[in-house]
């Protein structure tokens, strides 16, 4: 578990979770690659991910300036961001698997990403943050 973790990576880990679990309940398995890019985009660069910025858009538009800015405070600290890694890399599986033409299994990686990203962003315990933490030892 993450003591205080941003609320950004949070929402973000939590919005990807509903798309994908929407994408499945109503049978729409190209959410998976869609989901897996902007989790990729998370990982590798959250300045430009466009749940962020989406975010910070909406923050600013109902309580001004200075409450956009602060939300983006936090960013993305590394831990949060190899747990958006590891969501795009299994949903790059998918993906792959959905290319094959098979939607059953697409889904049986889907899924699971889904399950991490609500894990990460309702429970507070973030699967990939602890990868992170124990491969490199620093928080």
């Amino acid at each position: 578990m993450t003591a205080s973790p941003p609320p950004l990576p949070r929402f973000d880990q939590g919005l990807l979770a509903l798309v994908l679990v929407t994408g499945f309940v109503f049978s729409t398995p190209l959410v998976i690659p869609v989901v897996g890019v902007v989790a990729a985009i998370s990982a590798v660069r959250p300045d430009i991910s466009p749940v962020p910025r989406l975010i910070g858009l909406l923050v600013e538009q109902r309580f001004g300036a200075e409450a956009g800015e602060s939300v983006l405070v936090g960013g993305y600290p590394e831990p949060w961001r190899a747990s958006a890694a590891l969501m795009a890399a299994i949903l790059a599986v998918g993906t792959l698997v959905l290319l094959v033409g098979d939607t059953a299994p697409a889904w049986a990686l889907g899924l699971p990403a889904a399950a991490l990203g609500a894990l990460a962003s309702v429970g507070g315990v973030c699967v990939g943050c602890q990868i992170y933490i124990r491969r490199t030892g620093r928080h």
